[in-house]
């Protein structure tokens, strides 16, 4: 018997789309560099700087170096923010791009508290012994510390200050070491608190020996303070 073979229907080869994607990719990309470098549409013309009174906002947009006119994404934050924590009075920096034409820096900062003898007047430091500036003059009310600031020293004697007893006349703060804060107070009587461990407990041993007339006395061990 004859078999019949029947011819199949020639294969349509089809071309692939890729190319097409290729070129639109790469259209979109050299618009998008065009808009974003060259263009007038995304150029800065604003610098926003907020949180900052003790510098002037146009200090801290100077060290950002950042123009106007320049494009808004050829700002690096982290590069900014680097530049500008380099000021003492500087806790923490924010800084973004606002699309489309501003650059905004946020300042957190530092509260001085107390300071240290410098070379051209005192440096401030803040509640954590941190430099948080200079000063020519000591600010009115602002307690002097004889330590080093930035150390665990400076940190320990700031902590000892902030807790003491508002009825003590405290006429000097020195910490060669962390653990030896020393209180001088109206008279020359003096008070060796040690570290700022177990403040509350020293403070009350030194007071009942202040009141039978010791005049040196050290509570660095409150369970075993001594006299002079």
């Amino acid at each position: 018997m004859a078999q019949t073979v029947r011819q199949g229907k020639p294969e349509i080869k089809r071309r692939s789309k890729a190319p097409w994607y290729f070129w639109l990719a790469a259209i979109l990309a050299g618009v998008s560099w065009w808009l974003l470098y060259q263009s007038k549409y995304f150029l800065i013309d604003n610098v926003s700087v907020t949180g900052a009174s003790r510098i002037t906002p146009a200090h801290v947009a100077k060290l950002a170096h950042v123009n106007v006119g320049q494009p808004l994404i050829s700002v690096n934050p982290q590069k900014v923010t680097k530049d500008i924590a380099v000021l003492p009075q500087v806790k923490t920096v924010t800084v973004e791009r606002s699309w489309p034409h501003t650059v905004v820096i946020h300042v957190t900062e530092r509260k001085p508290i107390a300071a240290a003898r410098g070379a051209k007047g005192y440096v401030l430091v803040d509640e954590q012994g941190t430099k948080a500036g200079l000063a020519t003059v000591l600010p009115k009310g602002m307690r002097v510390i004889v330590a080093d600031p930035d150390t665990h020293a400076m940190k320990e004697a700031v902590r000892v200050m902030l807790q003491l007893p508002s009825t003590w006349k405290v006429t000097g703060l020195s910490a060669p070491t962390q653990d030896s804060v020393t209180v001088t107070l109206v008279g020359g009587r003096t008070i060796v608190v040690g570290s700022s461990d177990n403040l509350a407990q020293k403070f009350k041993v030194a007071s009942v020996l202040m009141h039978k007339g010791y005049d040196w006395i050290n509570v660095s061990a409150p369970d075993a303070p001594a006299i002079k």
